[in-house]
Formats: C-alpha cells, sequence, structure tokens
C-alpha cells in the first residue's frame, strides 16, 4: 500500500514561515490558542522548528480546523506558484479602459483566455518581425 502524500509532507520552511506570520499578525482562528503557540514557540527559541518532525508536531498540536486549511491552501498555491517559475514569468500591468474591453472581447470571439491571447499576438508578431529582416 502506498503512502499518500499530501501538502503538509514538504516545505516545512514555507509551513513555519506561515505559522510565525500567522502568529505576528494576530490570527487567532488560525489557531487553538494563539498565545499558547506563541509562549511554546517563545519557549523553545530556535528549535521550535528544527526538524520537519517538529513543525508537524506543532502543526498538529496548535493549528485549528480553519488554520490547516489555509495553510494547506497557502502550501498548494506556492507549489503552484513555484512550479509555473520554471516555464513562465509573471506580468503585471495597466491598461486603457478601451483595450482592456477590446481584449476581453476578443478573448471571448476566439474562445481563447487573454494570456493566451497576449501570448500569441506577442508571438505572431515576433515571427513577422523575424521574417522581414
Amino acid at each position: 500500500m502506498t503512502r499518500r502524500v499530501t501538502a503538509f509532507d514538504d516545505c516545512y520552511h514555507i509551513q513555519e514561515a506561515w505559522i510565525r506570520r500567522q502568529i505576528d499578525h494576530f490570527k487567532h482562528d488560525s489557531f487553538v490558542d494563539l498565545y499558547l503557540a506563541q509562549k511554546e514557540i517563545e519557549e523553545a527559541g530556535i528549535t521550535a522548528f528544527a526538524t520537519p518532525k517538529e513543525t508537524a508536531k506543532f502543526r498538529e498540536k496548535h493549528l485549528s480546523k480553519s488554520g490547516k486549511t489555509k495553510l494547506f491552501s497557502s502550501l498548494r498555491t506556492y507549489k503552484k506558484r513555484n512550479n509555473q517559475k520554471l516555464t513562465t514569468r509573471r506580468l503585471d500591468l495597466n491598461i486603457s479602459l478601451s483595450a482592456h474591453l477590446a481584449l476581453g472581447s476578443l478573448a471571448t470571439e476566439l474562445e481563447l483566455t487573454k494570456t493566451q491571447l497576449i501570448e500569441q499576438l506577442i508571438l505572431e508578431r515576433r515571427e513577422k518581425q523575424t521574417e522581414e529582416v
């Protein structure tokens, strides 16, 4: 029987960072008892998350059901973004309202996502440019 792998089975450094941010921002709903979790980290010092086993133990002991759900979601998002970094780059831009509306209608007409349409336009333009040279 194979062991089921979950998002909690790796990225322990991300889990630690997430837990510490939740404590720093007083996210009570993420913990069974925020102050008890905070006290345990302070008392343990640097060894609070020294090993994956310690991180897992802390997570199971102190995170509420809501906290575990949020952490799980954060880990999945991290993994997805980390995997996408290998083949894609993020582009954040502002365009005029008219260009945004045109982009939306073109994408709908062509049955493409806006991202697919933008990529297609850029690559086609680049291809035309290299053909002209």
